[in-house]
């Protein structure tokens, strides 16, 4: 038996199994069938939308103990608080499968990849209609990221990085008042139908003839890696390439990971560090080649689809 809980904020793993997302239900699922319980509140709106059987609770530990008593659970550790693991510890056995979930989650059906790519286009769009001359800090331009996003009916994936001159030296950057110089780095993506794009654009305002060089080299081994995939099988032969290429083209060693897995979270399966097993096949990929010196950095990253035999930039 799975028991899966959506509290006060998204669960990705919850909606993924459940198909729906309803706060503060419970997810059971076994032989074949699905069960979801919930609050009176939220009684109308599961009968109307999950496909499967909905079923009322007033004390929902009550309502839990009455069904798996005594049986052997798997659940998310990673979602679940530890307060209400250990009420539900008191009535029935409990296993860690949060593994397995995001192992599951990795290989993205064409509808999810669709998604994804849906919410990259939305990105694309909304770099496009940057108003330069209205933008004239970090902040105005990250309102401005905020503002489309908005009115384009779609939510952050996550909070949009905005740096410019020497604070693109800083990877995960909070953007400031600083007013926009010649090199501006923007890293962001918006969400659709729950699924996230990641990509990251640098602007180079200046004309300078050295950044641009270094940010096609960039762009030249995101394409090259995007195209290696196929010959790829595991998160760490992404990392190594990956890491052949940064010292050819004559870039200092990264300070993270290549890339990572992208879907109903922003960070998810398969990882790309130099250790991981994860397979890459079926994956929606963000792919970010970088590189950071103390006057500045520059990063290039696009969100790619890897269904086993190809790889698509979204």
């Amino acid at each position: 038996m799975l028991l899966l809980y959506r509290g006060e904020v998204f669960n990705a793993n919850f909606f993924h199994n459940a198909g729906i997302d309803i706060d503060h239900s419970f997810l059971l699922a076994g032989g074949g069938q699905k069960t979801l319980l919930v609050s009176m509140m939220n009684e109308a709106l599961a009968r109307a939308k999950f496909r499967g059987r909905v079923a009322v609770y007033a004390d929902a530990m009550k309502a839990l103990s009455g069904r798996l008593r005594g049986r052997t659970v798997k659940f998310d550790a990673s979602s679940m608080s530890c307060r209400m693991a250990a009420h539900i510890r008191k009535f029935c056995r409990m296993e860690d499968y949060s593994q397995e979930l995001l192992t599951a989650r990795a290989v993205k059906t064409p509808a999810e990849a669709a998604h994804v790519r849906r919410a990259v286009r939305e990105t694309k769009g909304i770099f496009a209609s940057i108003d330069w001359k209205a933008a004239r800090t970090e902040e105005d331009l990250q309102k401005q990221l905020l503002m489309m996003t908005l009115e384009r009916g779609l939510e952050p994936a996550f909070a949009p990085i905005v740096s410019t001159d020497a604070n693109t030296a800083y990877p995960h950057y909070a953007a400031g008042a600083k007013k926009l110089g010649s090199l501006v780095l923007v890293d962001y993506g918006v969400r659709y139908r729950h699924y996230c794009a990641d990509l990251t654009r640098c602007f180079i305002r200046d004309g300078d003839r050295k950044k641009k060089e270094q940010y096609e080299r960039l762009q030249d081994i995101c394409y090259f890696l995007a195209d290696a995939l196929p010959g790829l099988e595991r998160g760490k032969d992404a990392a190594a390439l990956a890491g052949e290429l940064i010292a050819q083209a004559g870039f200092p060693k990264m300070p993270h990971a290549i890339g990572h897995g992208v879907g109903l979270d922003i960070h998810e399966f398969p990882r790309l560090g130099p250790k991981s097993d994860d397979l890459l096949a079926g994956a929606t990929l963000a792919i970010e080649p970088s590189f950071y010196l103390k006057r500045y950095g520059m990063r290039y990253e696009e969100t790619v689809w890897f269904d086993g035999k190809r790889a698509r930039i979204l």
